[in-house]
């Protein structure tokens, strides 16, 4: 404190600050958590086997996002090392880019993850909105991608499931990564071997699942949407309808392959750089108005992806700049080959981003689009939830394979161990 010239009063007042802190913290330590020391306010969001919920802390009225996991289909899903590396970054992550992890804690049905709350939406709601972004707002968000993404493998993580749906947008525009449920840090406790028990397991989210997608495509209400047609030829209606679809899509049980790096698909070895691969596609998908590599089912994207080389093609009526042109394809290349393999340096030093201040661009940039909030639980920037497809989570109804003896009964012992995490600094 002395270093950074505080005064002898500043620095008595900074002591009583930690003391306090430090005393907060060993009470809360002592206090076994659970859920009734939150109140569920909305849910925000629901996947394969969870919900997110906006919640208030009720000692505090502090507001917080709570995802709720269900550990039978965690393990039934074979996803217990993919939630402990996520549990591993958010409690290690302690910067402006990545969500903020208060606290995890669990019962004996449950995994609780409890974080900020990010209240203006994500990515793909600004994609919907918007169709195709001017190159200036394109140049944004990606800078600030960038920008996370290498806060991430500067960690020693790789997140593997960068997507704008993965993408949250803050009160003020700027973006904060989420949902690292694929990430790995390439430890022992993130292999799903150190899970096995011998017993079979199920294909874990990077596998197609075509029975869940005829499922989703039979409660889509979008109609036959073609896919055939670029988006920038496609009729106002069209554009619609097409949006819509890329919704269903995104906050499905089944969810996409579009932005996931071939290398990751083949499973051949992968480093840091398909990150810099998703970062590629979803310049594309800003600039051109759909994801390069569309197609009627997961399946089929995902043999596109690995044919990337026959597949890959920007439409000359998107016209894009050169630069813009030039980044994307030094992304969505070979692994060896690709622009970041070597550090976000590379990217940064390209020309696209020639006007973009990196200094300086951290969070203090005004942000082309700012999220109307009206009130501190305000959730319109999120879209509602289906109540049919909560009351059959809170069920678990939710596949046929209920009916199958539940697998569960198998869990390791060991799986959540030393889940439970506290923030030091928690307000």
């Amino acid at each position: 404190m002395r270093k950074v010239g505080l005064s002898e009063e500043a620095q008595s007042q900074m002591r009583q600050l930690l003391k306090q802190k430090e005393t907060n913290y060993i009470r809360l330590k002592r206090t076994k958590m659970d859920i009734s020391m939150f109140e569920k306010i909305r849910t925000i969001g629901i996947g394969a086997f969870g919900e997110v919920w906006l919640v208030r802390k009720t000692d505090t009225s502090m507001l917080y996002a709570m995802k709720i996991l269900r550990k039978s289909e965690v393990f039934r899903r074979n996803q217990a090392a993919h939630v402990k590396a996520e549990r591993d970054i958010l409690a290690e992550a302690d910067n402006e880019w990545v969500v903020k992890l208060y606290y995890s804690f669990q019962d004996q049905e449950n995994l609780y993850f409890v974080m900020d709350y990010v209240p203006g939406g994500d990515l793909m709601s600004l994609l919907i909105k918007f169709g195709i972004f001017p190159e200036d707002y394109a140049k944004f968000y990606i800078a600030e991608l960038v920008l996370a993404i290498d806060s991430v493998h500067r960690m020693g993580f790789v997140h593997r499931d960068i997507k704008p749906d993965n993408i949250l947008i803050d009160k003020d525009g700027h973006i904060k990564l989420t949902d690292f449920g694929l990430c790995t840090g390439f430890r022992w406790t993130h292999d799903s071997k150190y899970y096995e028990k011998g017993q079979h397991m199920r294909q874990d989210s990077m596998e197609p699942d075509e029975r869940a997608w005829e499922e989703m495509r039979a409660t889509c209400h979008c109609g036959d949407i073609s896919i055939d047609k670029p988006y920038s030829e496609m009729k106002p209606l069209e554009r619609r309808h097409f949006r819509k679809h890329m919704r269903c899509q995104a906050h499905s049980l089944v969810g996409t392959p579009n932005y996931i790096a071939p290398e990751v698909l083949l499973r051949i070895g992968y480093r840091q750089s398909c990150d810099w691969w998703s970062v590629g596609v979803i310049l594309y998908e800003m600039l051109v108005g759909q994801p390069p590599f569309l197609a009627p089912t997961p399946a089929e994207t995902q043999l596109k992806i690995i044919n990337w080389e026959t597949e890959l093609r920007i439409p000359h009526q998107a016209r894009l700049s050169r630069e813009a042109k030039d980044l994307i394809l030094r992304l969505c290349t070979n692994a060896d080959m690709r622009l970041g393999s070597n550090g976000a340096s590379e990217i940064k030093a390209h020309p696209f981003f020639a006007c973009v201040d990196w200094a300086y661009l951290a969070k203090r940039v005004q942000a082309p689009y700012t999220p109307v909030i009206r009130f501190p639980t305000d959730t319109a920037n999120f879209d509602p939830v289906d109540p049919e497809r909560l009351r059959t989570s809170d069920s678990g109804e939710d596949s046929p394979d209920r009916l199958v003896p539940d697998r569960s009964n198998h869990r390791p012992e060991h799986a959540f161990f030393e889940f439970t995490f506290r923030r030091f600094f928690n307000d």
